[in-house]
């Protein structure tokens, strides 16, 4: 005879994704004369749940490496950037408890794709991809099989580990 039972467990219950597009502008100590790199360093950030929406509050540095004076001397521009985004949830299970915890995924870590010198300084645009799961109690159903006769069952598996000679 089958039985349904019910088992309280800690599953996926919602997930978002979003790729986020920084513009910032890094204002060098010397006139630019030409940019030779940049590069995104030391990337952190904090998420809190509201609703079904996951907020995002983080900050990574920014580092210029520029020349100046005709070409001639070289240094680093350094920035912090902070920056506060939300990704949207797509509800995946409806029947949650209301506790609910927050996994963030870093798809891609921010990277620099175009550095450009302006009036201002150097013009930075920087990309970054986020990926967010809300976890959640939630009830299964499964069926439970309660007339099995325990002389039937296949013991095998487990001699089979107990045999196993360990060095």
């Amino acid at each position: 005879m089958n039985e349904i039972r019910e088992i309280v467990t800690k599953a996926v219950i919602a997930k978002g994704k979003k790729t986020i597009k920084i513009k910032t502008t890094v204002a060098p100590t010397n006139d630019t004369f030409s940019i030779l790199g940049c590069w995104v360093i030391n990337h952190g950030f904090q998420a809190t749940l509201d609703q079904d929406v996951v907020k995002i509050d983080g900050n990574f540095e920014i580092n210029i490496w520029y020349a100046y004076d005709e070409n001639s001397k070289t240094e680093v521009a350094r920035q912090i950037v902070e920056y506060n985004d939300s990704i949207k949830t797509r509800k995946i299970m409806k029947n949650v408890n209301s506790t609910k915890d927050v996994i963030v995924r870093v798809l891609q870590q921010p990277t620099c794709t175009n550095a450009s010198i302006t009036e201002n300084g150097i013009e930075v645009d920087v990309v970054l991809e986020e990926a967010v799961d809300v976890i959640g109690e939630t009830k299964i159903a499964v069926t439970a099989f309660t007339n099995i006769d325990p002389d039937t069952l296949d013991d095998s598996f487990e001699n089979e580990i107990n045999d196993l000679n360990w060095i």
